[in-house]
């Protein structure tokens, strides 16, 4: 989707901004010691700089863990959104516990190495925790902050107050929007004068970075791309933490940003099992013009018997349409194509006649809104959009009748099925030649969409 990329944070740019903002390194002779100090002091505070920078989510064992926590709390479709909110409030803090284990293991290597510094600099009042979220990005800001002073407060009395901060990189291939969050949260009540001097150089260096970026002096060689979905499958169930929305709507795509479809990798499926369905005389008129050929049965009940046997292969996906043909209209539209009149341009002819329909049906679905009239029948096409990729759409499919005495019947086709919304919409409209419906609606549900 883009190739633009940025490098990664590092010790030294933080280095720059401790000094810029009148703070010193706070072992000179790091590279010497035996015991392992903290990083920096700036006016009263000793702070440890910790960076995250793997994604907690592609660990194995943490993947697994996020997996056994949904299917306990009831989640079966193929496709499961990993968000929190959905989960019940014991389900939560579970959830917290497993996605914050980068965060407590540095945590507790914080605590001691304030622990030390403080130790052998008296002057100092202050202890603080400095998070810089440089690969974890599928933690936006505030989850990252509430994490990290969750952990803070709960594992160690010594860590005075936190400051976490991140370069988090959004892209649509046409847009790029960097944001640079840093936030300072006390847990003692104990001040620090310097946070204010810091975050001033925080943000001139952010000035500086974006500048850079901007006239290529950062190659796609260093590696940072744009925060994308996180995705993993356990027992044929696919779970995914969509990339957070870039905000607001893209001036350049208006009909939406761009999403992969690598299930439309291939071809489109099919999405009907046509038959061609013949009236007795019918069957009679193309016996005569075909005795020889089997396919067509020695009588007319075994014709029928042969076409329930086809609904018998049909599936959700590609549902079984008996298709009404005569066998005039047949042999002109041989005529027209230049081809002999066989079984196989029997079975041709009847997948034109329904493809005409199909495309006519699908040609005026429209989009369920408020307010809009219903017909009496209509067959509905329900869309959840999850993220960057169509192959992790979910599609519901059902009739819908509207009964005289105010009553709404619905007859699900499908549900829970990993199709995307144009899928959805053809699929639909197969149904609705099949039922002889002739309309065809749709609805999207955007609250886990791309945007």
């Amino acid at each position: 989707m883009n190739t633009f990329h940025i490098r990664p944070l590092t010790e030294q740019d933080l280095t720059g901004m401790v000094a810029a903002a009148g703070g010193t390194v706070a072992h000179p002779d790091a590279t010497r010691r035996q015991r392992k100090g903290a990083d920096f002091v700036l006016q009263n505070a000793i702070i440890e700089l910790k960076f995250l920078s793997e994604d907690g989510f592609l660990k194995t064992k943490r993947q697994h863990r996020l997996a056994s926590l949904f299917r306990e709390e009831g989640f079966e479709a193929p496709v499961v959104v990993l968000d929190r909110e959905n989960l019940s409030v014991t389900g939560q803090r579970k959830y917290d516990r497993i996605i914050e284990g980068p965060i407590k293991t540095e945590v507790a290597s914080a605590r001691k190495q304030l622990k030390e510094t403080r130790g052998e600099r008296p002057d100092t009042t202050l202890s603080v925790l400095w998070v810089v979220n440089n690969g974890y990005t599928q933690l936006n800001h505030e989850e990252l902050l509430r994490l990290v002073v969750h952990r803070v407060k709960n594992d160690t009395r010594s860590i005075d107050g936190v400051i976490v901060g991140g370069c988090y990189f959004h892209s649509d291939g046409f847009d790029n929007i960097f944001l640079w969050p840093l936030a300072y949260v006390p847990i003692r009540l104990v001040g620090f004068p310097g946070y204010d001097l810091l975050h001033g150089e925080w943000n001139r260096f952010a000035e500086r970075f974006m500048t850079s970026a901007a006239r290529g002096v950062l190659g796609p060689e260093l590696g940072k791309g744009p925060v994308m979905d996180t995705q993993f499958e356990v027992e044929r169930i696919s779970f995914v933490k969509p990339a957070p929305p870039i905000g607001g709507e893209s001036e350049f795509f208006p009909l939406g940003r761009p999403r992969e479809s690598t299930s439309l990798a291939k071809r489109w499926p099919s999405v009907a099992l046509t038959f061609p369905k013949l009236t007795r005389d019918e069957w009679l008129k193309m016996k005569n013009s075909l005795p020889d050929v089997h396919d067509l049965c020695e009588n007319y009940e075994d014709w029928l018997q042969h076409e329930r046997r086809g609904r018998q292969e049909g599936t959700p996906l590609s549902p079984f349409v008996s298709v009404p043909i005569t066998v005039s209209k047949l042999r002109h539209w041989c005529e027209e194509n230049g081809l002999a009149l066989t079984m196989t341009a029997v079975r041709d002819y009847a997948n034109c006649v329904f493809l005409d329909r199909l495309r006519a049906t699908h040609s005026t679905a429209r989009e369920m809104k408020e307010n809009c009239i219903f017909p009496a029948r209509y067959f509905l096409a329900v869309t959840h959009e999850i993220g960057q990729d169509k192959a992790n759409d979910l599609s519901q499919i059902a009739m819908i009748t509207h009964r005289l005495t105010g009553e709404v019947e619905s007859r699900t086709m499908i549900e829970n099925t990993r199709i995307d919304r144009e899928h959805a919409i053809m699929l639909a409209s197969s149904y609705a030649v099949s039922e002889g419906v002739d309309t065809v609606m749709w609805s999207v549900c955007k609250k886990y969409a791309w945007r």
